[in-house]
């Protein structure tokens, strides 16, 4: 039995008070935990109640929508709601369940919230699994799903996952690439976060596939491979704090 969902509303009121009438009119099993408009409190009650969704407006007080999402991409499934689309290519590079131009169309919330449903049972779905485990490695098997199969892998053999839309393509040590029909987010959650390290929206790479960090190209990870994955700006101290350079 999958758990009651847990909501977050980020908006102003008038929005909060129109999507809790409609989840709770259409969605009873999805319990929606408050709201804020602000930014920080946002980010401090998200951390504290732990929602599996939030809405979000990206134009809100004391800040922007995306400083929450990058707080929390790798724990909630968001669905984003805004009066402007300047920010959808943003989003998709988030991997966003949704981004909904405001005022609301029925079909669309309802589409957008089915599908952050489908996403959330299907995280505890897999995070349930019982595949056989080693001793402090987890699972070690990794389910690839595409439109005629699933096709099972080892995660060390992995080189790197690059997102294409909601596709990912997945490269592996035998110099072979897959394609998923699962986005780069949702792979993200089942791999080993001391092995597999985020360094671009677009791009999760095996660290154990990497030979160094080119600096002076503008900082890219060489790959045992012989491929060049490009580190995002905002990702480099991170990189370091896993690499413990500093």
């Amino acid at each position: 039995m999958v758990p009651k969902l847990k909501a977050f509303i980020v908006e102003n009121e008038v929005s909060y008070r129109s999507l809790q009438f409609i989840l709770k009119k259409y969605f009873p099993e999805i319990e929606v935990l408050g709201f804020t408009e602000d930014v920080d409190k946002a980010i401090s009650l998200i951390g504290s109640m732990e929602p599996d969704i939030v809405f979000l407006d990206i134009e809100l007080k004391g800040g922007c929508g995306f400083q929450i999402i990058e707080n929390f991409w790798k724990k909630c499934h968001f669905v984003i709601t805004s009066y402007v689309d300047k920010y959808a290519l943003k989003a998709i590079s988030y991997d966003v369940t949704a981004y909904l131009l405001k005022p609301l169309k029925l079909e669309d919330l309802l589409f957008a919230i089915n599908k952050a449903k489908h996403k959330v049972e299907l995280s505890h779905k897999y995070s349930k699994r019982t595949l056989p485990k080693k001793k402090g490695g987890g699972i070690k098997i990794l389910a690839i799903p595409s439109m005629d199969k699933i096709e099972l892998i080892e995660k060390k053999s992995i080189v790197y996952l690059k997102a294409e839309g909601r596709y990912t393509h997945i490269k592996l040590t035998s110099g072979e690439t897959k394609l998923a029909s699962r986005n780069l987010g949702e792979f993200e959650r089942l791999l080993n976060p001391n092995i597999f390290f985020r360094i671009h929206h677009s791009f999760i790479v095996n660290i154990t596939q990497v030979t160094n960090i080119n600096k002076a190209a503008g900082n890219y990870l060489e790959l045992k491979s012989g491929e060049s994955i490009p580190v995002a700006k905002r990702k480099l101290n991170s990189l370091n704090k896993f690499l413990k350079i500093k």
